[in-house]
């Protein structure tokens, strides 16, 4: 709360948030949670609500009033659905890279091709996850790596190469099943 409080300039703001923050937090909390269903993401939506706040902080008269409680669920709410959503985007990726898919659906177990993927090397593990877990594309990995985009790319087909070798090694060969 001392972070919020060093953003207010008035007594009067900080006097007002305070009350705000101690009144409310645990219920914002436990709203977020109820659609996110993660702690960490609703921790967040709950500091974010609170940094929308205080750029609102002047328009709310009474800080404990229902008007008031109304308000930071009905933001708290709309941030986390919008976080929701961006993670449900990122969630619907779809496998339809050629050979990754074909050993997905082909593998007897995703067991298989999990412990192939942790047998990679760390850095075709992660663009590997980034790409297809967290459905990033190759610039967007680029910057989080500070890779190139090319760079990115033929990291991915190396290491979609050695996948390939290492399932074809485990009995997993490109169309066959076990």
């Amino acid at each position: 709360m001392i972070i919020y409080l060093q953003m207010l300039e008035s007594d009067e703001d900080k006097s007002k948030f305070e009350i705000m923050y101690t009144e409310y937090k645990n219920l914002m909390l436990y709203v977020a949670n109820q659609i996110l269903h993660d702690i960490q993401d609703s921790e967040d939506v709950v500091h974010q609500t609170f940094l929308k706040v205080i750029g609102i902080l002047g328009k709310i008269e009474e800080p404990k009033c229902h008007k008031t409680r109304a308000l930071l669920v009905t933001i708290v709410e709309r941030t986390a659905i919008d976080l929701y959503r961006k993670r449900q985007n990122h969630a619907t990726v779809e496998l339809r890279d050629e050979y990754i898919c074909d050993h997905f659906l082909q593998a007897e177990t995703q067991i298989d091709l999990a412990a192939a993927i942790v047998s990679l090397p760390a850095k075709y593990r992660e663009v590997l996850l980034l790409k297809y877990d967290s459905g990033l594309s190759a610039s967007e990995i680029g910057q989080l790596l500070s890779m190139t985009e090319a760079s990115v790319r033929k990291t991915i087909q190396r290491a979609k190469e050695r996948l390939s070798n290492i399932l074809e090694k485990g009995g997993i060969a490109y169309g066959h099943h076990r």
